[in-house]
C-alpha cells in the first residue's frame, strides 16, 4: 500500500548544507513572521530517522521551496539527502517525505489524508493607471526568488527572508491514498466522487457538519469520519 510505503519512507538526514542569510529567518527585519514558512517561528520539531536515531531541532517548512529547514546558533541549513529521515513530528503534527516536498498527514487508516503545505510567490503589482495592476517582474528580482536547475543541484541559494515586492499565494493540494496511489482532490465535489458507495453519507455528514474542505481542521474531522464508516 502506497500509505505504509510513505510512512517507512526515508526522510531528511541532515547531512546538512548552510544558507545563505539575510536577515533572521525567525522574524524579518521588521520583527514579523514569515509568511511564506508554515509556522511563524521555527519551532522544536522531533526528528525520527529511519535507522531509528531520533534527535530534536528548531524547525520550520518552507511552503515556496517545499523544504524542511533547520536552525543552530543562528545558522540555516537543509538536507542533501531527504530520503534518510523517517519522520518529523512539529507540534504533534507529523511530515513524512514525497520526493523532496513534505507531506503532512491529516488522517491515517483505510483512508490516509495527506495536506501538501503549499504557497507561492505573487510579484506585488504596481499601478498602472485606471484601477488596473502590472504584475511583471524584472530579471533582476526573479533573480532574488526563484530557484533555477542549477540552485536545486548545488543547493547554494535559498533564501530565508520574504522576498521585496511579493506576496503569498497560497496553493496548498489535498491527497487521499486509493490503493497504490495518491488521488488529488480541490473540492467537496472530487472527493465525493472518489467514494462513490458512501457518497449519501459523505454528502450528509459534510451539511451537518458544515465542513469546508480547504480548512485544516474541518478536513481532520472529515477523515476521521471516514475511517469510522469505511472499515473494509
Amino acid at each position: 500500500m502506497l500509505k505504509n510505503s510513505f510512512l517507512k519512507a526515508g526522510f531528511f538526514v541532515l547531512f546538512l548544507v548552510v544558507l545563505p542569510l539575510i536577515g533572521s529567518a525567525r522574524q524579518d527585519n521588521k520583527g514579523n513572521p514569515l509568511p511564506h514558512f508554515l509556522f511563524p517561528q521555527f519551532k522544536e520539531g522531533i526528528i525520527i530517522m529511519k535507522d531509528g536515531a531520533k534527535f530534536t531541532a528548531m524547525i520550520n517548512y518552507n511552503m515556496v521551496e517545499e523544504r524542511m529547514i533547520t536552525e543552530l546558533e543562528g545558522i540555516y541549513r537543509y538536507s542533501k539527502n531527504p530520503q534518510s529521515i523517517e519522520k518529523i513530528f512539529i507540534e504533534n503534527r507529523m511530515f513524512i517525505p514525497f520526493n523532496n516536498a513534505f507531506y503532512e498527514i491529516l488522517t491515517s487508516g483505510n483512508v490516509t489524508l495527506f495536506l501538501q503545505n503549499k504557497s507561492h510567490f505573487t510579484p506585488k503589482g504596481s499601478d498602472t493607471g485606471y484601477g488596473s495592476k502590472n504584475r511583471s517582474v524584472g530579471p533582476t528580482a526573479t533573480k532574488r526568488f526563484e530557484l533555477t536547475p542549477v540552485t536545486h543541484q548545488y543547493q547554494e541559494v535559498a533564501y530565508i527572508e520574504l522576498p521585496q515586492n511579493v506576496e503569498i499565494t497560497p496553493s496548498s493540494v489535498y491527497w487521499v491514498s486509493m490503493g497504490d496511489k495518491l488521488e488529488k482532490f480541490n473540492n467537496e465535489k472530487q472527493f465525493i466522487k472518489l467514494f462513490p458507495d458512501y457518497s449519501t453519507q459523505l454528502k450528509d455528514f459534510i451539511r451537518k457538519e458544515g465542513i469546508k474542505i480547504k480548512n485544516r481542521e474541518d478536513l481532520i474531522k472529515l477523515g476521521i469520519y471516514c475511517n469510522e464508516i469505511m472499515t473494509k
